[in-house]
């Protein structure tokens, strides 16, 4: 058997992910609603199938009975009548005369002949043991001396009976008689135990298939009355099995039970039947009804043949609506897919999708932010990308210009060396230095000690300038000189020192100090002045880029920008100054 490969599902796109969980969510419910709903009516229908049987098969058995009551007193008056019996057990020899035969005869046909009124009756006989018949016999009153050796009138003597039910087939030589034929005793009014005569009445099939027809519960129902010997009074129309059949369905459910029975489990020539047997009281005959279960259960496959049509139409139908909800759930999400897609190509000219207020709303919403985001992020790159190249080429030609003054100051050095003015090569040589240092090969960071000298430079060629007014004092650690720091990091500080602070004074004169210390991994580097101070506005704004150059802000900011970039935003510059003592600035980076 082949797995199942529930990758290839879970690459399928979410509409027809939604899709399949529609159909599941309907479908299965669906299915299990069907499938129970046809378990609860096939019960509902079977007991409601054998509950209009039982009902219907009580019904007929009430029916006979009334009718046989019917029939057995008609039988009871004429056997009773004291005419009737004086004239079954009168001595043949009185009808030697003719006229009293007529005589007898006509009383007893006014006697029989009374109860032609009951539609139920075809014909009513008397058989006799003398009497009339000893003489002469008619259609109303016949001998028993043909009886005696009659197999039926031999099982009715035996069963000591006084009524009795049997097919008129078997009493009679013509086979074509399907009447019913019903017999009751003409007691002796002497001696009630003897039989002086049989009263025979037949009766018509049509009135028994009438009232079998009643009990037809299913078109296929069979409806059968019999006596105690087994034997087929009258059947329905419907009725299709053969005596043998019928004795084999009787003797499989008689075998150790009542006669009244109701067998739901019974199976004949492989189908399952449902057998009803009724007693008909004070009668020897009962009524049976057979019904096979494939017409019990008919109304209920109708029922599910019809369900099973109805949900084959549903089907169809939600599998649109599934598939059209699903498409309708995730369109935004295709549109947000396909804008992805252009995002992924580079094209950010899209208009923003519209937002609702959920969850696919806020995705959309923040997909719109990130492209905006993204795309004003490239626009600044683009800026930022020419400024780099520009900054990049001023920097080239700054490194060109630096070069050529130092190698301009080294000619002048050497012409004021081969001139004799000591002076003047001494200002060159400090001025070259400062230069070199300031170049450091293109790097961006230098050591301290590098740094230090750049400075004792710088402040050496100031000096020159103010006639030795400021004094430098270096305090560093040898242990600290191979640290690196960025480069021109303390010039800028010094020449804020000295223009705002030293040469403000009075006097014009002044002294810096420099001192370094390691604190928690970190290098301090501190500059200190004795000038005129920073006022406290000043102080404040003085590392925001839009003081004024002419404050020296702007060499500052610079710096801080430079550390914060390089080692993060908790290094920098802290100033502290009083106006009159000085100020002092520390500059915190990391050690390496």
């Amino acid at each position: 058997m082949k797995r199942i490969n529930w990758r290839t599902f879970a690459d399928f796109s979410i509409r027809y992910k939604l899709f399949a969980s529609y159909l599941m969510v309907i479908i299965l419910p669906l299915i299990l609603l069907l499938l129970l709903h046809l378990y609860l009516s096939t019960n509902e229908t079977e007991k409601q199938a054998k509950y209009s049987a039982q009902k219907m098969l009580e019904e007929t058995k009430s029916h006979l009975q009334y009718r046989a009551e019917m029939v057995k007193e008609v039988l009871n008056s004429i056997a009773f009548s004291d005419t009737v019996q004086n004239l079954v057990s009168e001595d043949p020899k009185r009808y030697e005369d003719v006229n009293l035969w007529g005589l007898d005869a006509n009383r007893l046909s006014r006697i029989v002949g009374q109860f032609s009124y009951n539609s139920d009756i075809e014909s009513v006989q008397v058989y006799m043991e003398q009497g009339l018949a000893s003489v002469t016999e008619s259609t109303d009153f016949l001998s028993m001396k043909n009886l005696k050796h009659s197999l039926w009138f031999r099982n009715f003597l035996d069963s000591h009976s006084v009524l009795t039910w049997l097919p008129s087939s078997v009493m009679e030589e013509k086979k074509d008689n399907n009447a019913i034929s019903v017999l009751r005793v003409i007691p002796s009014p002497h001696n009630i135990t003897k039989m002086d005569g049989i009263v025979r009445a037949q009766i018509s099939q049509s009135t028994m298939i009438a009232i079998l027809e009643h009990a037809m519960a299913t078109p296929s129902t069979s409806v059968a009355l019999f006596n105690e010997q087994g034997e087929i009074l009258s059947t329905s129309k419907t009725f299709e099995y053969t005596n043998t059949d019928f004795e084999e369905i009787l003797s499989k459910a008689l075998t150790g039970r009542r006669m009244n029975i109701w067998e739901d489990n019974l199976e004949f020539n492989g189908q399952r039947i449902l057998l009803g047997l009724q007693e008909i009281p004070q009668t020897d005959m009962r009524v049976a009804m057979i019904v096979p279960y494939t017409d019990i259960l008919k109304t209920s496959n109708a029922m599910r043949d019809r369900l099973i049509f109805i949900f084959l139409l549903i089907i169809p139908l939600t599998l649109v609506l599934s598939f059209v909800v699903a498409g309708s759930a995730t369109k935004r999400l295709r549109k947000l897919t396909r804008h992805v897609r252009k995002v992924k190509n580079g094209d950010f000219g899209m208009n923003p999708l519209p937002v609702n207020q959920d969850e696919i709303g806020e995705l959309i919403s923040n997909f719109n932010v990130m492209v905006d985001n993204v795309s004003r992020l490239l626009e600044e790159t683009y800026t930022l990308g020419r400024e780099v190249k520009n900054k990049e080429l001023k920097a080239l030609q700054a490194q060109i210009n630096p070069h050529f003054l130092y190698n301009t100051l080294e000619l002048i050095n050497a012409m004021a060396i081969s001139s004799g003015n000591e002076e003047i090569s001494k200002v060159v040589d400090r001025l070259a230095l400062f230069y070199r240092l300031s170049l450091s090969n293109g790097r961006e960071s230098v050591t301290l000690e590098s740094e230090l000298k750049h400075v004792e430079s710088y402040v050496s060629i100031q000096n020159m300038r103010f006639n030795n007014a400021i004094t430098l004092t270096i305090n560093v650690s040898p242990e600290l000189s191979h640290c690196e720091v960025p480069k021109i990091m303390l010039q800028p500080l010094i020449e804020n020192a000295i223009l705002h602070g030293i040469l403000e004074t009075d006097s014009e004169k002044g002294e810096i100090l420099v001192s370094a210390r390691t604190e928690e991994g970190n290098l301090l580097v501190e500059v200190n002045d004795n000038g005129v101070g920073i006022d406290e506005e000043v102080l404040e704004n003085i590392l925001n880029s839009s003081v004024s150059k002419g404050t020296g802000g702007f060499g500052i900011w610079n710096i801080q920008e430079r550390i914060k970039l390089n080692y993060g935003s908790q290094y920098g510059l802290l100033y502290k100054s009083q106006l009159g003592e000085g100020t002092s600035v520390q500059i915190c980076i990391p050690k390496k």
